[in-house]
């Protein structure tokens, strides 16, 4: 069986750089800051063994201007067409991640709570929200610790802090 395209590039607009990467059906992977081109063809490979990825922005034009709208304050969310890979469990959590209002931020508990959860699975929810594929499109920066301190991110602490700050949020150090 023959496999399919699929595409990556660096995205880049000061002070962003990360790799974002996409298949036929929609965005697939958005990286982690500093970028990582590794980081991409790591996750490519493992999840979406199926595609061979090419480098190419035009390919990918879509995603690169809906990122810099939204990182630029001109938009609110990404709306692009999405090709997510995770367990039922994590796609749940990630949905749930979309419902978290710009501007605001959860506790992983609250996050829990709002996916129809117990409170107490907060850290089986911190491990799905730590897989999640597309940071920002999925904004995982808006979860917090209970005591409102940052608490971990794929995507390293200071772009969720670059991220937080976008949004105006205060947090705790």
């Amino acid at each position: 069986m023959s496999k399919q395209t699929g595409y990556y590039t660096v995205f880049e607009h000061t002070p962003w750089r990360f790799y974002i990467a996409a298949t036929n059906l929609g965005l697939c992977f958005v990286g982690s800051m500093p970028a990582s081109k590794e980081e991409c063809l790591n996750w490519t490979s493992r999840f979406r063994p199926d595609y061979v990825f090419e480098e190419n922005s035009l390919q990918l034009s879509l995603y690169l201007e809906a990122f810099s709208a939204y990182l630029s304050g001109q938009v609110l969310t990404i709306d692009v067409p999405l090709d997510l890979t995770g367990t039922p469990f994590q796609q749940k959590i990630w949905e749930a991640l979309r419902h978290i209002p710009y501007g605001e931020t959860v506790s992983y508990s609250e996050l829990a709570s709002q996916s129809g959860l117990d409170s107490k699975a907060a850290r089986a929810v911190g491990t799905a929200v730590g897989k999640n594929p597309l940071l920002i499109v999925y904004p995982c920066h808006r979860v917090l610790t209970k005591n409102g301190k940052l608490g971990g991110y794929r995507g390293s602490l200071p772009m969720k802090e670059q991220l937080l700050k976008l949004e105006q949020l205060t947090f705790k150090t």
